[in-house]
């Protein structure tokens, strides 16, 4: 039995080498101007998150998908546990239609 491969054209292999910003936010909070400029080492922030909420994963601002924390070793890691579908990240990351 044949496998067939898709060919990927030069402007798809482009953009899948293309640089992304990636973040993963565990909370927020809001906080006044005098309490940012009185931040300092040892300060704490208390998120407006409870310990069981998911965190969520941008890519260059766009909510692509919600994780939970989890241990690694003695890293902290994030399980992808709700994702978006790849055609409404592609359509998210590069404003294709």
């Amino acid at each position: 039995m044949k496998t067939s491969k898709k060919v990927v054209g030069p402007q798809i292999s482009k953009l899948l080498e293309m640089p992304v910003t990636a973040r993963l936010v565990l909370g927020e909070c809001k906080m006044e101007i005098d309490e940012i400029l009185r931040l300092g080492q040892g300060s704490m922030l208390v998120l407006e998150t409870q310990v069981e909420d998911n965190m969520k994963l941008y890519i260059n601002d766009e909510e692509i998908a919600k994780a939970k924390s989890v241990t690694v070793g003695d890293k902290l890691g994030a399980q992808i546990i709700e994702i978006s579908s790849t055609e409404k990240r592609l359509k998210d990351l590069t404003d294709l239609e």
